[in-house]
């Protein structure tokens, strides 16, 4: 009774381990689920979306917000009300860094 017990304990904290360890790896990928709206990004800090947004690459932003307002060699645009998100990215599309602009070109957040 007890080898059979054991086995069960063991079984258990097995799965528990597994299905810890798929949602730790869910929720902290670079996946379009987890990444934001455009309107909650312009509620952020410059330095939160400095924080979240590299390591995504390029065309999940594109899939999920839309052609950007301004694309340049590197660097893309989006208008979001008042504040501009500019996204520059790398030569393999892995965002590097961002920054949010308001109407008169001054970092929001800082």
């Amino acid at each position: 009774m007890k080898k059979k017990l054991s086995v069960m304990t063991v079984i258990i904290l097995a799965l528990a381990i597994c299905v810890s360890a798929w949602f730790y790896g869910y929720y902290n990928r670079k996946s379009n689920d987890n990444l934001p709206t455009l309107t909650a990004i312009a509620e952020m800090s410059e330095a939160d979306v400095n924080s979240l947004l590299p390591g995504y690459h390029i065309d999940q932003l594109r899939e999920v917000w839309g052609k950007p307002d301004t694309s340049e060699d590197g660097t893309v645009c989006w208008k979001i009300g008042d504040t501009t998100l500019i996204v520059s990215y790398k030569n393999n599309g892995i965002v590097a860094i961002c920054g949010l602009k308001d109407d008169s070109g001054v970092s929001i957040g800082e």
